[in-house]
């Protein structure tokens, strides 16, 4: 960690990584450099296997007053405190399959800076984000990998407060194009 980010600290005795995160990246022959001030501390919370992110500095923040941006999820921010959505709780499996591991989450780290630094530089989505609506995210999910149809059936039953029959399910899935 030390080699590959060396402006970013890690207090054992809190278990906080805090610093300068630098990145260079390409895609589709864009090139990136970029810088943020984050800090996470190394635990979870109950829905999630990562560390919950803080940019620090404000600057994803300022993007988004800049580009006067409705709302913040449209640049991946889950509040004004600077927090990151990186990921849908119901992906983190498929992306982090053994577990948490700081190497992939440092990936996924990178890769979600760059994709909020292209947006800022070109003005334009470097590739589909995802839906922050859970449900818009599951119907996502669930149209990319069928798998994810009984999360999408169990979010739906636990919305509308009752069981959904197989016809009324089945119905549901057409209605969006998943079946």
């Amino acid at each position: 960690m030390e080699r590959n980010y060396p402006n970013l600290i890690y207090n054992e005795v809190n278990r906080i990584i805090s610093g300068v995160l630098e990145f260079y990246r390409s895609f589709k022959g864009k090139t990136i450099r970029g810088k943020y001030s984050i800090e996470f501390k190394l635990e979870h919370g109950s829905e999630s296997i990562l560390p919950k992110v803080r940019e620090t500095k404000s600057k994803i923040l300022s993007i988004a007053k800049r580009k006067k941006l409705p709302n913040l999820a449209d640049i991946h921010l889950s509040n004004n405190n600077g927090e990151l959505c990186l990921i849908l709780p119901i992906k983190e499996n498929e992306h982090f399959p053994n577990g948490f591991e700081i190497r992939r989450f440092m990936n996924l780290l990178e890769t979600h800076l760059y994709w909020i630094t292209y947006y800022d530089r070109y003005n334009e989505k470097p590739w589909e984000d995802e839906p922050h609506n859970p449900e818009e995210a599951l119907i996502k999910a669930a149209k990319e990998n069928k798998n994810y149809r009984k999360e999408l059936r169990d979010y739906k039953e636990k919305k509308e407060d009752r069981k959904l029959t197989r016809p009324e399910f089945r119905r549901y899935l057409r209605e969006k194009n998943i079946l």
